[in-house]
């Protein structure tokens, strides 16, 4: 039985065996580490600073008068609207299917004497959809506004009617609402699609990187040394050749939190350890998937494939775009099988809601089994399909060996 300062052994030789290999192909390094971290910052440059400004909506006013102008003027006042002044509703019309614009604001009508002396009125507002992040940010700010001005033309009703001033005050608070953005009050999309695409881009470079590193044995040939180097403990072989590619992905995830933590502004919280801890059980988990499918997949070109079957469509299933609760049960079992979505849920509950340690026992819970039975089953399978292949690059003699690396090679 091997000791375990023999074991320790055999992963330090494969750890910095890993790492000359490393060092000789930069191109790896490239894919593997600072394309992933090249995403992050793209990521994070493309959300600007993270909120809609200046979208060009087209305003028709089929009322012109004094009312009419005064909501108008008040809905440019909008951070996120840029006017366009536009004549009729089937001009407007015309510019939104070119694209020339995101929406139309359209007042109609008879406006001013509906709302002064009549039943009241109300503005038609026109959005496509498909843009969803900027319809919804739009639509909401357009509504937090027509409902301030309601409740301000309804306070003006009310001192009409001789109530006074309390009485307006008390009438107005019964059709007022509070509405609080827990973890982000500013709405901005930095922290509402940052927090979820640069995850998912980082796990998403982890997994390649791990399924890359253990088919790199094989296809060139070196599972023999590989092993070798490990006294042939698939263990061994496994920590020394991973624990380095972990470390990295571990730096890079700590760049991740800074760079919400830090350089964003929002501090989470709750514990930033914690949040870190569940980021760590994630990356572990996209570690044993990497051997599970690697030992499974039959050739090293069908293990990226599924590698990327797997961890490439995990976004959407998180939940952050659309409720897990309402999608399918069969979707639901499938989200709850990728591990992205349990660190999204832990994430959110550290870093918006400042939950213990206690109250995050379902996402460490199941992360850990989905850190546990991909390596239960990976390391023996694996292990049985590379030992047989080293036996097999036994049997084929030497130079016809030498022969056949170098037409590879070549």
């Amino acid at each position: 039985m091997r000791s375990p300062i023999a074991w320790l052994n055999a992963v330090t030789r494969t750890t910095f065996r890993e790492i000359k290999c490393l060092v000789k192909n930069p191109g790896e390094v490239l894919v593997t580490f600072v394309f992933p971290l090249v995403w992050m910052l793209v990521v994070w440059g493309l959300l600007g600073r993270g909120v809609i400004e200046q979208v060009p909506v087209a305003m028709v006013d089929n009322d012109n008068t004094s009312v009419s102008r005064q909501v108008a003027l008040e809905l440019s006042s909008i951070r996120a609207i840029k006017p366009v002044v536009i004549n009729t509703q089937a001009e407007a019309l015309e510019e939104l299917k070119k694209g020339t614009v995101y929406g139309i604001i359209s007042i109609p009508f008879g406006y001013m004497k509906d709302t002064l002396s009549g039943p009241g009125s109300s503005i038609s507002v026109y959005l496509d959809e498909n843009r969803y992040a900027v319809a919804g940010g739009i639509q909401g700010d357009i509504s937090g506004l027509m409902s301030a001005l309601k409740l301000q033309q309804t306070a003006k009703s009310s001192l009409a009617t001789g109530i006074g001033p309390a009485g307006a005050r008390r009438l107005v608070e019964v059709v007022h609402s509070d509405f609080y953005a827990l973890g982000n009050m500013g709405m901005n999309f930095n922290a509402f699609l940052g927090s979820n695409l640069i995850p998912g881009v980082l796990f998403l470079g982890s997994m390649f990187c791990f399924v890359t590193a253990i088919i790199r044995e094989d296809y060139r040939n070196s599972i023999k040394d590989w092993l070798d180097n490990a006294d042939n403990s698939m263990t061994a072989a496994l920590v020394g050749k991973l624990a380095p590619h972990y470390f990295i992905y571990s730096l890079i995830i700590l760049w991740y939190l800074a760079l919400f933590a830090g350089q964003g502004g929002w501090a989470p919280s709750g514990s930033l350890f914690v949040w870190f801890a569940s980021a760590l059980m994630c990356l572990a988990a996209f570690l044993g998937a990497a051997i599970l499918i690697c030992a499974i997949a039959p050739t090293w070109r069908f293990a990226l494939v599924v590698a990327s079957g797997y961890a490439a469509p995990a976004l959407p299933f998180t939940g952050f775009s659309i409720p897990t609760d309402s999608m399918s049960p069969v979707v639901q079992f499938f989200a709850e099988l990728l591990p992205l979505t349990w660190f999204i849920k832990g994430q959110s509950q550290q870093w918006v809601m400042g939950a213990n340690v206690l109250d995050m026992g379902e996402i460490f819970s199941s992360l850990g089994l989905l850190i546990i039975i991909p390596l239960i089953f990976g390391i023996p399978l694996l292990k049985r399909k590379y030992f047989r292949k080293e036996k097999k690059l036994k049997a084929v003699p030497v130079s016809l060996l030498s022969i056949f690396n170098k037409k590879r090679s070549s």
